[in-house]
């Protein structure tokens, strides 16, 4: 028999997803009023967190929700809830996107507060979304969905990742990651990229970190 299917790594991308909003609405909310070198570190980390979660949910939408709306038609319901939240998310990441560069721009006060209060509601939802998925569709995903297909829609995420921000998403990735998410994680890697991890880019993530982190 084939062994169970071990969806690990979607609780383990939703923490982060969690936890870089929420840092991304104080940063957001907390910058000077007309620094715009302070607006432009955090505007890059905003994209880059928003562009993930687009294509975080492009990928379910299209790889993992048909399959499983094909193998479990009793449950088809919750799989339309999935829709409908992601299509609620994607016209927020659109108004992110929208008012980030004014922001980036003048750095005002005024444009700050729009995006802030944008991307709190963004973390807001996306904190009720993932809560509403890991409960009730992650299970159809460990009975529905098969091993070749969970790795197509792994390989697709990490295809999303621009090659020149992947020490950003190593680092954030494994800021907060269990012992076993570690495990599982580090264990796919190649060992010249644990290497250099361990030595020098660790050591540019915390740099980078820091830089983003600012005052706060």
């Amino acid at each position: 028999m084939p062994q169970p299917l071990d969806p690990w790594g979607m609780a383990w991308v939703h923490q982060v997803y969690r936890r870089e909003l929420a840092l991304l609405a104080d940063l957001v909310a907390g910058a000077a009023d007309g620094d715009r070198a302070r607006a432009a570190i955090v505007a890059d980390h905003l994209k880059d967190i928003t562009d993930s979660l687009h294509e975080h949910h492009v990928g379910e939408d299209e790889l993992l929700w048909p399959p499983l709306l094909r193998r479990a038609q009793p449950q088809a319901d919750l799989v339309h809830r999935m829709e409908r939240q992601h299509d609620e998310l994607h016209g927020l990441l659109q108004d992110v996107a929208k008012l980030t560069p004014a922001w980036v721009d003048t750095a005002s006060a005024a444009d700050r507060d729009r995006l802030a209060d944008v991307v709190a509601r963004v973390s807001a939802v996306t904190n009720e979304h993932l809560a509403d998925e890991e409960e009730h569709v992650l299970p159809l995903i460990r009975e529905h969905i098969t091993a070749e297909e969970w790795l197509a829609f792994e390989l697709r995420g990490h295809a999303s990742i621009p090659q020149e921000k992947a020490l950003v998403f190593l680092g954030i990735g494994l800021q907060d990651a269990t012992d076993h998410e570690r495990a599982q994680f580090t264990g796919g890697l190649p060992p010249e990229v644990l290497q250099f991890w361990e030595g020098e880019g660790r050591q540019q993530y915390d740099t980078w970190r820091t830089t983003l982190l600012g005052a706060a």
